[in-house]
């Protein structure tokens, strides 16, 4: 049987992305809804958080179709504005933030608010992205790196540390403005994201045996020691995790009420709209514990199918890595898929108790007004990747079969040359 060209997978590809963000989309809006039309008469309309989910939508497919349609490699050229205007979000936050439960994290403008460390980490992406291409350059393929661990262009990389790292110095400088408002969970993502993408690529290949690599593990260790213990909350919360039943009256409640919504959402669900948890049982049942809420009505059933849209995302992703033959491209691509599938595994093991409860939402599932938007221009630029190394492909591929001689005259004419 006929292998299918690169240009054909990466069509297909591209078609089964869509298919699966859209399909997400859906899904979240209608948990959503589902989640929150039983809130109490005065604060909100019982169709007041789906006219928002749907509005944000629309937002984000607007951001989305901008980010589509130009070059995903011109991206790069505007990255010095994005972390400006990052970290003067991050630190307007921190002054003049609006406090919802203890927390400083959004900023309100003319009654709009967004959050500023969801922009944190796409922008940590596309720096990583753009400081790691240039090394990833100097081979043919990620894999390479892996196979010949002593080659030459690891050397370079032996005698500079994984921690002052440009994309780990600004990840770790946004992440450190991320925790005190404080948000330990998006925190840890900003940094795990450039980190993963270190690893992957190879670039910490060089400096795995020198000392520099204990230091960073070391180093690590103590700063999440530190984190966990700078604030009493984090401590109590990780007890809790260990032995939730035993806490369930107090710091264990909120998991314990996340496990009784999944187990009696049973095999087919409970139904969309008739789920019980969410009439004050579960805390934030439309936002970290929405899938909680989802496997509740949905049962098994629906919960395999978000976590197979993501696990799609999560391959087909990779595929899409491994066929960019443009560096930055196949870094970006690469940051976006650990990403949406890091999230995706934190929050689905936090909600069944794998995870101790750190406050990541689930992409396009939890309701968030900025996170949505951002995850929409993210899956907007993997199609991007994806569409323009089709592209690229499709135009080897049509290079490779043109005919040396486009006619037979030509050819005659080419082997009788009169006078000789």
């Amino acid at each position: 049987m006929k292998r299918k060209s690169k240009s054909k997978r990466l069509q297909q590809y591209f078609f089964w992305l869509l298919v699966s963000f859209a399909l997400l989309i859906v899904i979240g809006t209608v948990n959503v809804y589902s989640a929150t039309f039983v809130t109490a008469p005065g604060k909100v309309s019982m169709h007041g958080y789906l006219y928002k989910q749907l509005g944000l939508i629309a937002g984000g497919i607007v951001g989305g179709f901008f980010a589509y349609y130009s070059s995903y490699k011109n991206i790069r050229r505007f990255v010095g504005v994005l972390i400006i205007v990052t970290f003067i979000c991050l630190v307007i936050v921190l002054g003049a933030g609006v406090v919802v439960k203890g927390a400083r994290r959004w900023i309100a403008i003319a009654g709009i608010t967004f959050q500023p460390s969801e922009f944190a980490k796409i922008t940590g992406i596309i720096f990583s992205a753009k400081v790691i291409a240039p090394s990833l350059d100097k081979v043919e393929k990620i894999r390479l790196i892996w196979i010949n661990k002593k080659s030459h262009h690891c050397k370079g990389w032996k005698k500079s540390p994984i921690l002052v790292h440009p994309a780990i110095i600004l990840s770790f400088s946004m992440a450190f403005f991320v925790m005190i408002q404080p948000d330990a969970g998006t925190a840890m993502v900003i940094l795990g994201i450039p980190i993963c993408m270190l690893w992957i690529s190879g670039m910490v290949v060089g400096i795995k045996k020198s000392p520099f690599s204990l230091a960073a593990f070391v180093g690590g260790i103590i700063c999440i020691a530190a984190a966990i213990a700078s604030e009493g909350y984090r401590m109590k919360r990780l007890v809790s995790w260990i032995d939730p039943w035993k806490y369930q009256a107090t710091l264990g409640y909120q998991a314990t009420q996340s496990f009784i919504a999944i187990g009696s959402g049973g095999v087919f669900g409970q139904g969309v709209g008739n789920g019980i948890s969410k009439f004050n049982y579960l805390p934030e049942a439309h936002t970290d514990f929405a899938f909680a809420i989802l496997a509740q009505e949905w049962g098994i059933f629906g919960s395999i199918l978000v976590i197979s849209l993501f696990a799609i995302i999560l391959i087909l992703g990779f595929r899409i890595v491994f066929y960019c033959r443009d560096s930055f491209g196949k870094l970006l691509a690469l940051g976006i898929v650990l990403y949406f599938s890091g999230q995706g595994i934190i929050n689905i093991g936090m909600n069944c108790g794998i995870f101790p409860v750190i406050g990541v939402p689930l992409p396009f599932i939890s309701y968030g007004g900025t996170s949505l938007v951002m995850n929409i221009v993210m899956a907007a630029l993997l199609l991007n990747v994806c569409h323009q190394s089709y592209e690229a492909e499709l135009k080897l591929e049509r290079e490779a079969v043109k005919p040396v001689f486009t006619s037979l005259r030509r050819e005659t004419q080419s082997r009788f040359i009169p006078g000789k």
